[in-house]
């Protein structure tokens, strides 16, 4: 399921953000456009996609790809 998730985020990231590389180090430190607009729309994206509800609280915390697959596998269901 974690590579279905990654494959995933990376078309999202790809689509996001301007990335050279997908890898789960990717972080709103280190990728361009990952500002606050960004990461709001990130979350948005990764809502929809995923048909997941994230709650503003876990939303501060995903900040880096590593982090956005734990939440994602342990908060989704095959989606």
């Amino acid at each position: 399921m974690q590579v279905m998730i990654a494959d995933r985020l990376e078309t999202i990231f790809r689509q996001s953000f301007e990335i050279e590389r997908f890898t789960e180090d990717l972080s709103i430190e280190n990728v361009k456009g990952w500002d606050s607009v960004g990461h709001i729309a990130l979350i948005m994206e990764l809502q929809k996609k995923f048909k997941v509800s994230i709650s503003p609280v876990d939303a501060v915390e995903l900040t880096s790809v590593g982090k956005i697959i734990k939440y994602l596998k342990e908060n989704t269901k095959n989606k």
